[in-house]
């Protein structure tokens, strides 16, 4: 079967199966029913329910099959970067991975065919058969699952969510993991535009060219907040452009010593997770690629689902594209996947298309939501699926943390500390995903040291995930006390946010990119995760592809330049006094900073992880940092 466009199941098939179909076929309230994975949204805070949507209302719904042999994932893993095993080096292929992983296809056939005897249309199914996709009015919907779809209205706009859980027949007991689509609440981009008086902005647009992005020395640095360091300025007042964060990240400007290597990412294809109509961030990206003297590429557009028409995104896959190939210089390729909306149904289909195609080594998701939606509707246990199967696959996904510091990341107001409640942005929390959080860069006036300093930006979406746990190779290095409280005795240790982190700071050090076809300086973990992915596809260009997933790879690196407590079984890095860095083989360790609840410290921190990418000596550090199991 194709991914979206493939043969429909209906009619043909419910006649080849025969009694089993005609069974389907009875109304779900005359059989047994059991629960999935999708909860009722309607304890959402925030939200008023303004009664059901007319039954006539056209829903897409996304069914998740559960993946077989979940256990085996983190031994693959483990065993793909042991030297001397058998499976060192080897990534799965995506039939591979359909064989050791996939549903059957006899479980495809009876979710289907129950499908298409509740009189949904348009069946068809994902190529690893995880996803069947079906269309339904909302009273088929609501009958065919025993729930309930009611209008809500509130802090996230006019929107549909359903009020009961969604329910399946005993007979296709452990055939279904969720069903998405039955609300259309979406996640948000973690973008921050700089403050601009009309004057400036009339004088960035007059200004728009090559010139435009040169440094801004000439223009009063925009307010920020004073760090008193001593040997740094408060703000840096100018805006980075590609060049200029090469030299921050140790890419050309060889601050750190050692060789100039000359980086790009000529040999690694990368992705951007998009949504909406794509020309005229096309059009932006032409216009950043000649005003940097970069090499032009065309993206390569792919669309998991229906295109659509929105533009209101521009600002933020601006950012994505212009930075992740800035920074980098060049790509083999650049794919967008283009969603049809930030919906939960949406992004699981997208990433889905992601691991199934297998072309690009890594992408970057720069939107979020907090982790208390996707883990009521299903769609965070069945994306955490999709990236495990992504991550032996040698692929990585770099996702922004968020901009609320330590609170929730779109319960409140952006780059604020702690604000909203205390839980992670998904699917930054998944531990499948490298979750990028974000640093100030600061001018450095002291000679000989490195250009910039970096500090925990204030924003810096951070903290211990209420509902992922930690992955094996976080043990030892993050704060033990990342414990699910409602764990307690049994302490299962849960998902510490973020990984890494690099450059936010819409305010000290914003990133200068062409939004509609004017410069425009924008910040926010939108503007690390993509400047990640840039700096890892120029790391994998130099080994090869042959580095995989990133996550325990980084951490490795971290273990292998820190100090082992026997005691306490944990990691310890150097205690240096603020402000300085330090560097723990290729990563730039942050000692100054905090995000609300948690400070930047020695070693790992919920402000910075690990710390940012010097991508020099990562790239030569990397090689001798494989893990050895959990």
């Amino acid at each position: 079967m194709k991914f979206s466009n493939g043969p429909i199941i209906g009619a043909a098939l419910i006649a080849l199966l025969g009694t089993s179909a005609q069974a389907a076929s009875i109304a779900p309230r005359a059989i047994a029913m059991e629960t999935t994975s999708t909860r009722e949204m309607s304890h959402i805070p925030g939200m008023t329910d303004l009664g059901r949507v007319p039954d006539a209302m056209g829903m897409h719904i996304v069914v998740s099959l559960p993946m077989r042999n979940k256990a085996l994932v983190n031994q693959i893993l483990s065993r793909q970067m042991t030297p001397g095993d058998s499976m060192y080096g080897h990534f799965l292929t995506p039939s591979e991975t359909r064989a050791l992983f996939s549903p059957s296809g006899a479980s495809v056939n009876a979710v289907a065919s129950y499908l298409a005897a509740q009189s949904f249309t348009n069946i068809h199914a994902a190529p690893d058969n995880q996803l069947i996709m079906a269309d339904a009015p909302a009273a088929t919907v609501s009958r065919t699952f025993g729930t309930e779809i009611h209008s809500m209205n509130g802090r996230y706009g006019r929107t549909y969510a359903n009020v009961k859980p969604a329910l399946i027949p005993t007979s296709l007991h452990g055939m279904v993991l969720a069903v998405l689509g039955l609300n259309n609440y979406s996640a948000h981009p973690h973008i921050l535009i700089a403050p601009r008086t009309p004057a400036r902005a009339k004088a960035d647009r007059a200004t728009a060219g090559a010139a435009a992005l040169t440094p801004q020395t000439e223009i009063t640095p925009v307010p920020c907040n004073g760090t008193g360091l001593p040997g740094t300025t408060d703000c840096i007042g100018n805006a980075y452009n590609a060049q200029q964060f090469r030299t921050a990240y140790d890419v050309a400007a060889n601050i750190n010593g050692g060789n100039d290597w000359g980086n790009t990412a000529s040999g690694t294809p990368i992705a951007i997770f998009t949504e909406g109509d794509m020309t005229q961030v096309l059009v932006d990206l032409k216009l950043y690629e000649a005003a940097n003297n970069l090499k032009a590429i065309t993206p390569k557009i792919i669309h998991p689902g229906i295109p659509s028409p929105d533009t209101s995104g521009v600002d933020e896959f601006d950012l994505d594209t212009q930075s992740s190939t800035g920074i980098s210089q060049v790509v083999k390729s650049l794919y967008l996947y283009d969603n049809t909306t930030l919906s939960d149904s949406d992004t699981t289909v997208g990433f889905a298309r992601f691991q199934t195609d297998d072309l690009a080594k890594a992408g970057s998701a720069s939107f979020g939501i907090c982790e208390i939606f996707p883990a009521t509707d299903g769609s965070l246990t069945t994306e955490d699926e999709i990236f495990a199967r992504a991550a032996v696959q040698g692929q990585t996904v770099f996702n922004s943390s968020g901009d609320n510091g330590s609170g929730c990341p779109v319960a409140a107001s952006t780059g604020a500390p702690a604000s909203g409640p205390p839980m992670q942005s998904y699917p930054a929390a998944s531990p499948y995903v490298v979750a990028v959080g974000g640093t100030s860069l600061i001018a450095s006036t002291v000679p000989g040291a490195p250009p910039v300093y970096q500090i925990g930006w204030i924003g810096s979406g951070g903290g211990i995930s209420l509902e992922d746990s930690s992955p094996f190779w976080q043990q030892g290095v993050v704060n033990p006390a990342c414990y699910a409280p409602s764990a307690v005795p049994t302490v299962d240790t849960m998902k510490c946010v973020p990984d890494i982190s690099m450059d936010a700071d819409e305010n000290v050090s914003p990133a200068l990119i062409y939004v509609d076809g004017a410069t425009e300086e924008v910040g926010g973990t939108s503007l690390a995760s993509p400047l990640a992915l840039g700096s890892w596809a120029m790391i994998e260009t130099r080994k090869g592809n042959k580095l995989g997933f990133a996550a325990p790879l980084l951490y490795q690196m971290y273990k292998n330049n820190t100090t082992l407590n026997a005691t306490t079984g944990m990691y310890t890095a150097p205690v240096v006094t603020p402000p300085a860095n330090q560097l723990l083989g290729g990563l730039i360790d942050m000692t100054l900073g905090d995000n609300g609840m948690y400070a930047a410290l020695p070693g790992y921190d919920n402000v910075t992880g690990l710390g940012s990418i010097d991508v020099q000596l990562t790239t030569k550090d990397i090689p001798n940092t494989y893990p050895h199991g959990p």
